[in-house]
């Protein structure tokens, strides 16, 4: 999960791009969205797509490092009021957009909510590597009552640990067991992480795709996807999907909070290495309803894919990575209901 909270991200969004709706010309299906509170943010607390650079702040060492001095965007994404208006905004959101399915991650009883208001458009995922982890036998009840499809998103490098660390492995081996899918954190968190109050335990070595070897080498049948595509690490995550068919990436958050020009420089060297069918797209929808929209727009806005990648990153690769039925599939392509 990247992070993104509070002013931190200060680019200047264009306004072609702002709100733009993206003309995908079919069904989206979403590998990365948070079911959250607003506990962490107050109402209307901006974010800023990143069509240009994001603004980090340079200060001297000895002083301490001031978050709300970062810089403001001419026309920020704005959090909702509430709880209700964040679950409703985001549903209205993703059904604006044309997404059928979402993977949905947070607390179990909130995913559940969720999925109560919207009938059929939630994955439910449950996180590990947090600093309270759910027990084996709990994800088994779950997974039995029809409560957990996505093992994640794994938290493990917020926690400043290796994903091979032997304490995650029983997870690994009961998503294996199972045959559900994980969902992986490798990648940024928030701007100046470091010095970011609540991630003390964060380290960006501990993004490392090379990290993830002895796990897929232990659980070759495992089905994973890296969030955020290691990012910055793209020369890593290119070897390790090389030599490991059953990885993939989304490029969630990425696709509308980092630098446009960075995003689409990472996401050509992926599908020019050959991957183009193993990329998901996501959006990490954490506070912002209106960053599904930037997403989508970012994929239909990059020069160097051709219609049937985008269909694929949009759809495609989700679709046969969930190993969606063809009456599955006919059904999201059907019109939607609004």
């Amino acid at each position: 999960m990247l992070r993104i909270v509070l002013l931190v991200a200060a680019a200047v969004a264009t306004p072609a791009a702002f709100g733009a709706e993206a003309p995908h010309g079919g069904p989206v299906i979403d590998m990365h969205v948070h079911a959250f509170t607003m506990a962490e943010v107050p109402p209307g607390a901006p974010a800023c797509p990143g069509d240009q650079a994001v603004v980090m702040p340079t200060v001297d060492p000895a002083q301490d490092l001031d978050f709300s001095a970062m810089g403001a965007c001419a026309r920020p994404l704005l959090a909702p009021p509430d709880d209700a208006g964040l679950r409703d905004g985001t549903i209205t959101a993703l059904r604006r957009h044309d997404v059928r399915r979402a993977m949905l991650e947070g607390p179990v009883e909130r995913v559940a909510e969720w999925r109560e208001a919207a009938p059929g458009l939630f994955l439910p995922g449950v996180a590990f590597g947090a600093r309270k982890e759910p027990s084996i036998d709990e994800l088994r009840r779950l997974h039995a009552a029809g409560r957990l499809a996505v093992l994640g998103e794994a938290y493990i490098q917020y926690r400043g640990q290796r994903p091979d660390d032997p304490r995650y492995d029983p997870y690994f081996s009961l998503a294996e067991e199972l045959d559900i899918p994980v969902a992986i954190h490798m990648g940024e968190g928030p701007p100046a992480t470091a010095r970011f109050p609540g991630y003390e335990d964060y380290r960006a070595a501990m993004g490392s795709p090379f990290l993830l070897e002895a796990v897929l080498r232990k659980h070759p049948k495992l089905r994973i996807y890296v969030m955020h595509y290691g990012s910055p690490l793209v020369d890593e995550m290119i070897a390790m999907m090389f030599a490991y068919p059953n990885l993939y990436v989304d490029v969630a958050c990425n696709d509308w909070a980092m630098p446009r020009a960075q995003f689409h420089d990472a996401l050509r060297r992926m599908v020019d290495a050959g991957f183009a069918k193993r990329i998901l797209f996501g959006t990490d929808q954490m506070y912002w309803p209106d960053a599904v929209g930037e997403a989508i727009e970012s994929i239909e806005a990059a020069p160097f894919l051709d219609a049937g990648q985008k269909r694929d990153i949009l759809y495609g690769n989700a679709a046969r990575f969930l190993r969606l039925s063809e009456a599955e599939i006919a059904a999201d392509h059907a019109p939607a209901r609004r």
